[in-house]
């Protein structure tokens, strides 16, 4: 899409003048209509943010999520298609705005709209830059090949992906890993094995369920080691350096059941817990990464006791009590694996 040339442009001038009294560049990053606003949002701040560090400005920049404006220009400019019309009326006069999205989702049975993905929204996926200053600065001269309008203003357009497949370059995206596979290596080794599925809503906020079950048993000992534990968990990130890099404070609360014994008083209950939880996230590789955390809340559990008996060639389980136990405190270590997938920037711009 040409994105090379115009970013030396755009280099030279900002290094040329950028002390010129009068001079002023402006930034904007759009996306999409595709994908969760959220998501849109966070996407249109980096694609800013990451562009402005690398032309090397950190002022007037600004990100407007999904190009509502800049769609119905580009659906104009692209010329008649099936169901253009109905497109710009959605635009213009849908009478909830918020609802515009599924409107043009399900018009024509989604034709239109999976069209338009193909053809319309790569367009969107862009940062604007516009450098301004009065008169009489000179013209820098750019590359003849391309109109960027230089009277009073210079302005160019810097495509995150286009309509032609091509290399990475330095405006296009980082994975956005919306899963994570994970198991807590410490309960893996007390013969627990773990299993933890997490969903990263956007760059925030995230959704966990977690799962660890060991049912073994060694009985011409009498012995049983049977626990299994399940709890959802959501989570906050802060101070993130990228996604699923950073701190996260948690809440979380499930439920537990077991039967114990080594051979002599056995305890059998099940019980409930609540919690907060903080963790930190670090990358180890691409795909990769490591994981510690604590959880700290309250436990509550009933259980029987009981005592193996040996009877008539048998052994009978009598019952003893019923107890009842309060724990205000730790509830989970945490030193996990961590496997990222289903990076969804591949749908949405750049690496093919």
């Amino acid at each position: 899409m040409g994105n090379a040339g115009v970013l030396d442009t755009l280099k030279g001038i900002m290094a040329r003048y950028a002390n010129t009294p009068g001079f002023r560049m402006s930034i904007r990053g759009g996306s999409s209509l595709d994908g969760l606003r959220s998501y849109n949002e966070w996407l249109a701040k980096r694609r800013t943010g990451s562009f402005a560090q690398y032309i090397g400005v950190f002022s007037d920049s600004a990100s407007i999520g999904v190009d509502w404006d800049g769609l119905e220009q580009a659906v104009m400019e692209y010329g008649p298609f099936p169901g253009s019309d109905e497109v710009l009326d959605i635009i213009r006069n849908s009478d909830r705005p918020g609802w515009r999205k599924k409107y043009l989702m399900d018009l024509r049975g989604g034709n239109v709209y999976r069209w338009m993905f193909d053809n319309i929204f790569p367009l969107q996926r862009r940062v604007q830059v516009a450098y301004e200053y009065a008169l009489p600065v000179p013209v820098v001269p750019v590359r003849a090949d391309i109109d960027y309008g230089l009277d009073a203003c210079v302005a160019a357009t810097v495509y995150d992906r286009g309509l032609m497949q091509r290399p990475v370059s330095p405006v296009d995206h980082t994975p956005f890993y919306r899963l994570a596979l994970k198991t807590n290596l410490l309960a893996d080794i007390a013969l627990m094995p773990s299993l933890e599925v997490e969903y990263l809503i956007n760059g925030q906020w995230s959704v966990a369920a977690h799962g660890a079950v060991a049912w073994w048993s060694n009985d011409p000992a009498h012995k049983y080691y049977q626990i299994s534990t399940i709890y959802p968990e959501a989570r906050w990130w802060f101070k993130t350096k990228e996604p699923w890099h950073g701190h996260y404070l948690g809440v979380f609360a499930g439920g537990t059941w077991y039967d114990l014994e080594r051979g002599a008083r056995g305890y059998q209950g099940e019980g409930g817990f609540v919690g907060l939880s903080y963790g930190y996230m670090f990358p180890i590789s691409k795909c990769l990464s490591f994981e510690a955390g604590l959880g700290v809340g309250y436990l509550y559990t009933k259980y029987r006791e009981y005592l193996p008996v040996d009877f008539m060639g048998g052994t009978h389980y009598v019952y003893q009590q019923t107890s009842v136990l309060n724990w205000l405190g730790p509830l989970k270590v945490k030193f996990a694996f961590v496997w990222r997938l289903w990076d969804t920037n591949k749908r949405k711009g750049g690496d093919r």
